[in-house]
């Protein structure tokens, strides 16, 4: 873990996001629209509602213009009355409008955040596991709640906001022309100004949020991490270090979240400072009119100038707010279709094939893979897995055992070589319909915080729950259901926490039984089992494995004797090939590991 929050940020901003792409900085706005598109009718209500409010408002000052140069000068109480009546009346309408034009805009922005998070989970759920390799699992979750919530915030607020507030200006300079040219530009002349000044600022803001972003990505990115390495952090002392690195992380965010703060301050300030002045201005052009070459200035017009001119300069005034949240929205979209544009790296064919049931054998040929890293950790590997019988893959650790488990499934593509499934080749196949014929299980299991029987059905199209409580049957799980208060129904904890590490494998074993597969993967799953366990449990792998095509990545040579054939594979190679007996008998390889393993346990 880096100690400098500066690092940090580098680290977890890689260089395919769409920072310093000003093409595509250009598009994000539309973009953005287009994903607003689909619900366009109630765009184009909130459009509609949009004039009808901004004449709500411009209505007001002409009435308060109107009484005073009427009834109030007059001293005409009783002819008043009807112009308080359309001053409420017009108060109540913009009220209303303005309710009905949020509960609109509401309801467009959550609808197409509920869009955009399928659309992200999609893509997530799509995407080939070095992508979940290379990235934290933190900038992921920040993807999907803290870019998402402020692209909602943009399109629920921030849109109609832009949208109401342009309306409404262009409304008061229409207006203002309309009464009286010459002080309609007395009371604009400091406009430019703040256009310049908003200009100068845009670069800075545009860059500010994105350094936002990237900082809180990296803040909650070290937040998962540290979360989940909980127990490490506490038994190795590390309680301050992380508070210190984490401190660091977030102080790096709260400077630059307070540059924003210092920016949209100044540009507050700057706009209340225009807005007193114009307002003096307009009170000095008033006073010296006839100078100025209005004839006649009654007292409406000027309370009605004040009027608008407050009105005018109040959206001006939040637009930093605003400003705030559209280049927050900029920068989390650049996240989010940096994710949605994310390649998928392992397409299915254009033209698949048919898949059938395994007849022959299933196949490694010439088979070398390379990580991006530029590491190859696999070297010409050739060897085939008859159908029915078992092929059991052993060597020291970092030899490529697991890689070759990655490959058999599809989760990665060799870079030279093919897998082969009865002579074709797996990338021929729908990688659903190929993984639909394997069955893996893991080291590692991993359940979900479902019931017991959900976490061995896990797909319901495939497997029933009858056949799921068979296969548990057969590997002995019924007795972890047996222990649990609920049963098969029991609610498992986070990760199946309130189970242990074997009765976990337990539940994974008959997941993959009840799939009934054509190919079973075992990776090293017994290597964290206990004795008694494991002894639970061999039988119950005799039965699985009997007449099965089954890959066993083994870490205890002591479980894989009975295999058909011992692949042992040395620094990515295929270095020895046999039974166990004839294996033992070269004293090879193999030889010395069984032996050093014997050594150790005794």
């Amino acid at each position: 873990m880096s100690a400098s929050s500066d690092k940090t940020q580098d680290a977890t901003t890689p260089k395919d996001e769409y920072e310093g792409r000003g093409r595509f900085a250009q598009g994000l706005l539309p973009r953005l629209m287009a994903l607003v598109w689909p619900h366009k009718l109630l765009l184009f209500a909130a459009l509609l509602l949009f004039p009808l409010v901004a004449a709500a408002q411009l209505a007001q000052p002409q009435i308060l213009r109107l009484a005073l140069d009427g009834p109030v000068r007059d001293g005409d109480g009783p002819a008043l009355l009807p112009f308080a009546l359309a001053f409420l009346g017009l108060i109540a309408a913009h009220a209303t409008l303005q309710l009905v034009q949020s509960l609109v805009m509401q309801l467009l922005g959550q609808r197409a955040m509920r869009d955009i998070r399928t659309r992200l989970f999609r893509r997530v759920v799509t995407l080939a596991p070095s992508y979940f390799d290379r990235t934290p699992q933190g900038k992921i979750m920040t993807r999907l709640t803290g870019d998402v919530a402020a692209l909602n915030e943009f399109i629920s607020s921030g849109l109609v906001s832009v949208v109401a507030d342009t309306v409404l200006l262009l409304g008061i300079v229409v207006t203002l022309l309309w009464m009286d040219w010459r002080l309609a530009l007395i009371s604009f002349a400091l406009v430019p100004l703040l256009i310049g000044g908003l200009a100068w600022l845009r670069g800075r803001l545009r860059q500010l949020y994105r350094a936002i972003r990237n900082r809180s990505t990296a803040l909650n990115a070290y937040l998962n991490e540290s979360v989940i390495g909980m127990v490490i952090v506490q038994a190795f002392l590390r309680e301050d270090r992380n508070r210190e690195e984490y401190g660091e992380r977030n102080e790096g965010l709260f400077v630059e979240q307070l540059k924003g703060v210092r920016y949209a301050s100044a540009l507050s300030a700057g706009v209340r400072a225009a807005k007193i002045l114009t307002i003096a201005l307009l009170l000095w052009a008033a006073i010296n009119h006839t100078s100025l070459g209005v004839e006649t200035l009654s007292l409406g017009m000027v309370v009605a100038f004040v009027d608008y001119l407050d009105r005018f300069y109040g959206p001006i005034d939040q637009l930093s707010g605003r400003y705030t949240i559209l280049q927050t929205a900029l920068a989390s979209a650049e996240k989010v279709f940096t994710l949605l544009d994310e390649s998928e790296e392992l397409a299915d064919p254009e033209d698949p094939a048919e898949i059938a049931p395994l007849k022959s054998a299933f196949e490694l040929k010439g088979v070398e893979f390379r990580y991006s890293t530029g590491e190859q950790v696999l070297h010409g590997i050739d060897f085939s897995v008859p159908q029915g019988q078992t092929v059991a893959i052993v060597g020291a650790t970092g030899a490529g055992k697991s890689t070759i488990v990655k490959l058999l499934s599809r989760f990665y593509d060799p870079s030279a070589g093919a897998v082969l499934w009865d002579g074709r080749d797996i990338r021929e196949f729908k990688k659903a319909d190929l993984r639909k014929r394997i069955a893996y299980v893991p080291q590692e299991t991993f359940l979900f915080s479902e019931t017991l029987e959900e976490n061995i059905v896990l797909d319901p199209n495939q497997v029933t729950p009858e056949r799921a409580r068979q296969a548990a049957e057969s590997v002995r799980a019924d007795e972890v259901a047996a222990d649990l208060p609920g049963g098969y129904d029991q609610l498992l904890g986070e990760r199946g926490h309130d189970l242990s590490a074997g009765e976990r494998q337990l539940v994974s074993f008959a997941r993959a039984l009840a799939k009934d597969p054509d190919l079973l993967i075992l990776d090293e799953a017994t290597a964290n089992i206990d004795g008694e366990t494991e002894e639970r449990i061999q039988a119950a792998l005799e039965t699985l494995l009997a007449d099965r095509t089954a890959v066993v990545i083994a870490h205890r040579l002591s479980t894989i004797k009975k295999a058909d054939r011992i692949v042992v594979l040395h620094k990515g190679r295929v270095a020895e090939e046999g039974t166990h007996e004839e294996l033992l008998a070269q004293e090879g390889v193999y030889w010395k590991l069984y032996r050093l393993q014997s050594e150790e346990a005794v």
